[in-house]
């Protein structure tokens, strides 16, 4: 009998402008949800839904989002996105994270930010799929994020996608916003290019020790948008590789990054 995985994703989301769609980055998402699948719901861990060391379970029956952003477009603003929770899916991810040291709790009221919403809204634009956002922690190891995905992983093979969102490179103080499609800084070129070469030689120690790479500080000057990628990769099962599914560097500093760790069609066939 054969077993259907749902993928572990990455996805940098960028600017809120990104909430618009209309573009290749859009379509790339759009496209990609609709040859897979439809899974029964999305486990969602967002840069701009943070904690302390506990982390928070969104438990509801129905979700909202907030428009966490200023500066932007009024039209920006009006723009809503719905989409069903899951609860029964947010007690069994407290008790997988709890089983695994974590000190894990549920929110009854919060919101999906738009490092949540906007992604979701590219993937699946109807709202058709539920959503349990789980909180970053901040203050707990790296290796500790990667150990989150870990204990989440094995939903995957039980109907669940696993989607983390933030930036493969986030430097907000050089954006250059006149040049959306321009050339991206060099050494934000150079980050982008060594994350994926580790992703596709599935060498996570070197993942583990980012801060050792020479241009991390300049591509992450915090690292609450580079840590959801450990989370996505913890979140990998045996069979699994990197698949990216799109790229680029918008603004000379904001690469927009997005992969996909999973086994191929033809391998899930063969089981």
């Amino acid at each position: 009998m054969s077993t259907y995985r749902f993928p572990s994703l990455f996805l940098s989301h960028g600017t809120p402008m990104h909430a618009f769609g209309e573009d290749s980055y859009q379509e790339t998402l759009f496209q990609f949800a609709s040859k897979m699948t439809k899974p029964k719901a999305i486990v969602f861990l967002s840069a701009h839904s943070v904690s302390s060391d506990q982390v928070h379970v969104l438990k509801t029956e129905q979700n909202w989002i907030q428009h966490d952003f200023n500066g932007f477009p009024e039209e920006l603003y009006q723009i809503k996105y719905n989409c069903a929770g899951d609860p029964l899916l947010a007690d069994q991810i407290v008790a997988l994270l709890t089983q695994s040291g974590f000190k894990a709790v549920t929110d009854l009221n919060a919101p999906l930010d738009h490092g949540i919403w906007i992604p979701l809204k590219n993937l699946y634009p109807k709202g058709d799929v539920p959503v349990v956002r789980v909180s970053l922690p901040l203050n707990i190891l790296p290796a500790l994020v990667l150990k989150m995905g870990h204990a989440l992983a094995a939903l995957r093979e039980q109907g669940i996608m696993i989607v983390a969102s933030g930036g493969a490179v986030h430097n907000l103080g050089d954006l250059k916003w006149s040049d959306k499609n321009g050339e991206g800084f060099p050494w934000a070129k150079q980050f982008e290019e060594w994350l994926i070469r580790v992703l596709q030689e599935k060498n996570v120690e070197e993942l583990l020790a980012f801060e050792e790479f020479p241009g991390y500080f300049k591509a992450h000057p915090s690292n609450e948008h580079f840590l959801p990628i450990l989370f996505a990769v913890g979140a990998t099962l045996p069979g699994d590789d990197a698949q990216i599914i799109f790229r680029g560097i918008e603004y000379g500093s904001l690469s927009m990054l997005c992969f996909s760790l999973n086994q191929s069609q033809k391998q899930q066939s063969l089981h």
